[in-house]
């Protein structure tokens, strides 16, 4: 038992580790929507993650779980645990390069008290090490009460932008009026050469827009993990289940002669986290296909309601040309 209790209440919270956990489970679904946590604390992704992502890397599950007196999921935190290579025995969070925000899930009314870090690192066991990141500022206070220990500084950030009403009004003043400019411009040549439509695509349709993205992709970002087997069946997995469950969009941009690019991220509330996307270069360079594609859904978004396009962590020049704000990354050690 420790000092992670329930708002209003002396009922301590039993903290346990496991190498098994099912984040489909009705426990967990319960916790989720009522917990501070983010989109990629999902159960699609999180199920899609453990399926595909952790064994390609020699990683086993370790998942440490809070359940009140009722037997009542109150916190989870998901991490793995290395089964080999230079990192052998160290535990961190279920990232592996996939993940962009990391944070506990953690139940609305529960608070975590000044022993919590060392009960939490009891629950653990003997590990060389663990890493938590990357850390988004607005996850920081979890972390500390978590982990009893201040983080250090990544060497990149993450980049959002809000937008202003009406959206078309924003756009002119932050996508510069050069820049708004020439977009349309080339947006117009395309349509005029061939038609150009931006599409959802239907869950059937999922995993031949993200083939077709990856061969898009091939030989442009290093360490690509679209590129590799179990990242495009993740990818695949999170963006087919999410298209039935509210959690992703897989947009395609597209001329009569063909997909132009597509664009894939996740629905966090009125925030879409862009993750993905892939151009055919090849044929479209000279109408700056990512520019236009990020422009069309962009618009798309707000039309949807949406007030934030989130285009995560990485210090691109191109997304200041979107007038994002960066916000620091963090990373906890113990």
């Amino acid at each position: 038992m420790l000092d992670l209790a329930a708002r209003n209440s002396n009922r301590p919270i039993l903290l346990e580790a496991t190498d098994r956990f099912d984040f489909g489970s009705d426990e967990y679904r319960r916790l989720f929507p009522n917990a501070s946590a983010s989109a990629f604390q999902h159960p699609d992704w999180l199920t899609a993650f453990y399926r595909n992502v952790a064994p390609a890397h020699d990683a086993e599950p370790l998942v440490v779980t809070g359940r009140d007196s009722g037997g009542e999921l109150q916190l989870l935190v998901p991490l793995v645990r290395r089964k080999s290579g230079d990192a052998a025995g160290s535990i961190e969070y279920a990232s592996l390069g996939v993940t962009d925000y990391v944070c506990p899930i953690l139940a609305t009314g529960i608070r975590v008290g000044q022993q919590t870090a060392q009960h939490f690192r009891d629950v653990l066991g003997l590990h060389a090490g663990l890493k938590i990141g990357p850390v988004h500022h607005s996850h920081l206070h979890q972390w500390r009460s978590l982990l009893g220990v201040e983080p250090s500084t990544l060497d990149f950030g993450a980049h959002a932008v809000r937008y202003g009403s009406p959206y078309s009004e924003w756009r002119r003043i932050n996508l510069r009026p050069r820049r708004a400019a020439g977009l349309d411009r080339k947006a117009r040549k395309l349509a005029e050469a061939g038609g150009l439509q931006l599409e959802l695509v239907a869950p059937g349709d999922v995993r031949q827009a993200l083939i077709a993205a990856r061969d898009f992709r091939a030989g442009r970002f290093r360490g690509d993990p679209l590129q590799t087997a179990h990242g495009l069946e993740f990818y695949i997995d999170v963006a087919t289940n999410g298209a039935r469950s509210g959690l992703a969009r897989t947009y395609r941009l597209a001329s009569k002669d063909g997909p132009v690019a597509f664009v894939f991220g996740l629905v966090d509330g009125e925030c879409f986290r862009y993750i993905l996307l892939a151009c055919d270069y090849g044929s479209y360079a000279r109408y700056s296909p990512g520019f236009l594609v990020l422009d069309h859904v962009m618009a798309e978004w707000a039309a949807d309601g949406g007030t934030i396009f989130d285009f995560t962590i990485g210090d691109e020049r191109f997304k200041a040309d979107f007038g994002c704000s960066r916000t620091t990354m963090h990373e906890f050690r113990l």
